[in-house]
């Protein structure tokens, strides 16, 4: 049943609004007795705040605690070619001892209003619990807090024009659906538990809200949370969705923010201001999610170079210095994104600041699936939508929801509902793979698993090679080690590594009599990462030299083979050796190879268990030793 909006003389808007600034007011001090105590405040208004909008609410807030004769009320506005006018607000802080100063947001609080201030605070945007609070107080009628959630996803001014006394909330809803071109579903904001697809970054966030209710219980200290996070992936791959969920199950506030943005202020000065607001207006509204995306383009200090050295020290440091909390970070939980993890500042990843790293890959299919269904509004049945997740592997979140939003606007042209059909004309369905492409693939991964054991790299978890294969799946296998981490490594265990890693194109050498393109080509591929591991057993680990450079990352590696022909040279030999010796054992084993592509070849994944299993069935038939 919809609810209906009725209404009174005050105006919702107002009434949401002046929510938002008795937050602010009370982190002010300004309702503290006695109240003739003079207080002088800064509220920093949100983007696109509407000025008369919220001066009308804080007048109403004021009246209502009997303080709007004790304080004056002035403002610093922006001007239209972005200059800052404070005459009138500069005035009335000289005159006034009580008075409270609205800011436009961009504009620049001068230094004669900055030092007069008692306190400068943001004042937050309208959040769910304001549209409630507020639909009581103006219109005396209740919306629920889900469909407050649902209506705040729109920008404030288009939702206020669409809330009308007596329009039911479901009305509304429709309505900026369709002026915003988006269904109601893309405004969905899941908590962290609805989420499908994060692994280890779930677990993190779940523990995290274990904290955080821990904290406002008084039963664990702020130092005992663990309140540094830095997630890495591909673009599309949810990081903003993932920081936002765990905002919303902390029931902590949300302060989202990039570095691109804090250098888009200008100068030095103006960056880290803006920097420094972020951090500051978390803290305000603590506890908070501080969200800071493209944390890498703040740079890494090893690589500084030129004219700009000390503008780039000086940002690191400060944001340093903002992470170790020195101004206060209690209640600040802050998760930054990067596409580039190699390329972040070491210091920045040191225990207190974002001291656990977690990389988040592209959607597995139950996740895919799950943003299928979110976007399309649950329209199809799920047995549909999973045969179209599977066509999508190699897919982004990004590219999801593309997907489902080019199918309904097919739907809509023809007016109706959107079907399995439309999905399906924009992704190709999963297609067979070809008996001798498949074959291959199955000698590739065999290699990998017969070499792997033979040298007892680790313990053998699966081999898969899938029949079918989607249009952007830019593999056909895999094979799953469970490997124990250990401090000290040996010469030989790298030796075995790259052994393992070259197994695959020596099984194709061997069997085939010709390699395939698959071992190579991409980042993350078997030839890239056995050279990464070749060059650091060259020219960091002391193994093969006794030469050391201060290398780490993949492109680090790339980089210090390219200026170094010898290097080269030396990493091509060591793998050229790493190669044969993995050719041999797959000469030496290769009634075991050919047993497992058989298996393969009948389904399309083996156990470790089952591996093993054969494998001591072949040793039993041929006499030969297993290793």
């Amino acid at each position: 049943m919809a609810t209906n909006l009725a209404g009174r003389s005050l105006s919702l808007e107002t009434a949401a609004h002046a929510c938002a600034i008795r937050l602010a007011l009370r982190r002010c001090g300004i309702f503290l007795k006695p109240v003739e105590t003079d207080r002088a405040a800064a509220l920093v208004l949100p983007p696109d705040a509407d000025l008369d909008g919220y001066e009308a609410a804080l007048n109403h807030v004021l009246k209502q605690a009997s303080l709007d004769r004790h304080y004056t009320v002035t403002r610093v506005v922006l001007g239209r070619r972005g200059d800052t006018y404070d005459t009138e607000a500069r005035a009335s802080v000289a005159r006034h001892p009580a008075v409270i100063v609205l800011v436009e947001n961009g504009a620049s609080v001068p230094a004669e209003i900055r030092v007069a201030m008692d306190r400068i605070v943001d004042v937050g945007a309208v959040r769910p619990r304001h549209l409630v609070s507020a639909s009581r107080e103006a219109w005396n009628m209740p919306i629920s807090f889900d469909h407050a959630r649902a209506l705040c996803a729109y920008p404030t001014k288009i939702l206020f024009a669409a809330l009308r006394r007596s329009r039911p909330v479901d009305d509304v809803l429709r309505r900026l659906t369709t002026a915003c071109g988006e269904d109601a579903t893309a405004a969905w904001e899941p908590k962290i538990e609805d989420l499908e697809g994060y692994g280890e970054a779930k677990t993190w966030a779940l523990d995290l809200l274990e904290d955080i209710r821990g904290w406002r219980e008084g039963r664990i200290r702020w130092s005992d949370v663990h309140a540094g996070l830095l997630i890495s992936g591909p673009p599309g791959t949810g990081k903003t969705l993932f920081a936002g969920a765990v905002a919303r199950s902390c029931g902590a506030a949300f302060v989202e923010t990039s570095s691109a943005q804090w250098q888009a202020k200008g100068n030095l000065g103006d960056m880290l201001g803006a920097m420094r607001k972020s951090f500051r207006e978390a803290a305000n509204q603590a506890p908070a999610i501080l969200f800071i995306d493209e944390i890498d383009s703040i740079g890494d200090r090893r690589t500084f170079r030129g004219d700009y050295v000390s503008y780039s020290m000086q940002v690191v440091n400060a944001l340093l210095e903002l992470l170790d909390g020195a101004a206060g970070r209690e209640g600040v939980v802050v998760i930054a994104a990067t596409n580039y993890p190699q390329n972040l500042d070491p210091a920045l990843r040191r225990p207190g600041r974002l001291d656990r790293h977690i990389a988040i890959g592209l959607p597995d299919l139950a996740a895919r699936q799950q943003m299928l269904a979110l976007h399309l509004g649950g329209r199809l049945e799920q047995r549909s939508l999973r045969e179209i997740a599977a066509a999508t592997v190699g897919y982004s979140g990004a590219d999801i929801q593309q997907l489902a939003r080019d199918a309904k606007r097919i739907a809509r042209k023809e007016g109706r509902d959107v079907s399995v059909e439309d999905l399906a004309e924009i992704v190709p369905p999963l297609a067979e793979v070809p008996p001798d492409d498949r074959r291959a693939a199955c000698i590739h991964e065999a290699g990998h698993a017969i070499v792997g054991i033979e040298v007892k790299f680790a313990s053998l978890d699966f081999v898969v090679v899938a029949r079918r294969s989607g249009h952007r799946d830019g593999s056909q296998g895999h094979v799953q080690w469970r490997r124990l981490k250990t401090r000290n490594r040996s010469h030989q265990s790298y030796k075995d590594e790259l052994a393992m890693i070259l197994a695959g194109m020596a099984a194709e050498k061997v069997i085939l009599q010709q390699a395939h393109d698959g071992s190579g080509g991409a980042a993350g591929s078997d030839l890239q990462h056995a050279s990464d591991v070749a060059t650091l057993m060259l020219a960091n680990l002391g193994l093969e030299s006794l030469q050391y450079a201060e290398v780490a990352s993949s492109k680090e590696l790339d980089e210090l083979r390219r200026s170094d022909p010898e290097l080269r040279s030396r990493v091509e030999k060591l793998l050229a050796r790493s190669l044969e010796r993995a050719s041999d054992i797959i000469r030496r084993r290769r009634k075991d190879v050919d047993a497992l592509v058989g298996l393969l070849l009948e389904r399309e994944v083996v156990r470790g268990d089952e591996v093993m299993e054969l494998l001591g069935r072949t040793t039993r038939g041929d006499g030969a030793r297993s290793g």
